[in-house]
């Protein structure tokens, strides 16, 4: 899938989660409490080492949300690793990331179904591993801050639900070295 064509799946998402969070139905009374879900997801993320490039693969995590329905406040720790080969020096690079999202939610909530749009900060710890020539160095980078907004769809099934979610974190105030985060996740809400 072309980037710009994800660009325009995000925004229309984010203007779908926006919708839902003006919505006029809220159902304050059965949203409230706390929402704990394992996620597991595909994400596309920009490199920049050795030529600028994306780079795709998975990652999981966990989120948790305490409010109601209206406003909660959110939480999100994902970890992902990818290894790139390569036929010139350096030969081989493993990258780890380890994200902290910190922000806000709002959810609609239809019969079955709902739709919850996102947005915060996350802060992003890198350790970059590179092989060159059999000799192995390890670069542990500087936490980054970036924003990020995103929408989600689920399915309810009672405290239980299933959702599927989008997220684009915008780097450097460029929207071709965004991430994207596709992720599915199981919620469990209390």
């Amino acid at each position: 899938m072309k980037l710009s064509t994800m660009k325009w799946i995000v925004v229309f998402a984010g203007l779908l989660g926006a919708h839902s969070a003006l919505a006029a139905r809220v159902t304050l009374a059965q949203g409230k409490g706390y929402k704990i879900e394992p996620i597991y997801g595909i994400e596309t993320v920009f490199r920049d080492y050795p030529t600028p490039h994306l780079q795709t693969r998975s990652m999981y995590g966990l989120r948790l949300s305490l409010g109601v329905d209206l406003f909660s406040v959110e939480t999100e720790y994902t970890k992902a690793t990818d290894t790139e080969d390569f036929s010139t020096a350096p030969e081989k690079i493993k990258t780890d990331d380890e994200r902290l999202k910190l922000g806000f939610s709002s959810t609609y909530r239809m019969e079955y179904f709902h739709l919850t749009g996102r947005a915060g900060a996350q802060a992003t710890q890198t350790t970059r591993e590179e092989t060159s020539a059999g000799v192995v160095t390890t670069d542990k980078r500087p936490i980054k801050y970036n924003p990020y907004a995103g929408a989600s769809v689920g399915v309810n099934f009672g405290r239980l639900s299933i959702n599927l979610s989008s997220t684009v974190i915008f780097r450097d105030n460029d929207w071709e070295k965004s991430d994207f985060q596709n992720t599915i996740s199981a919620g469990v809400g209390f």
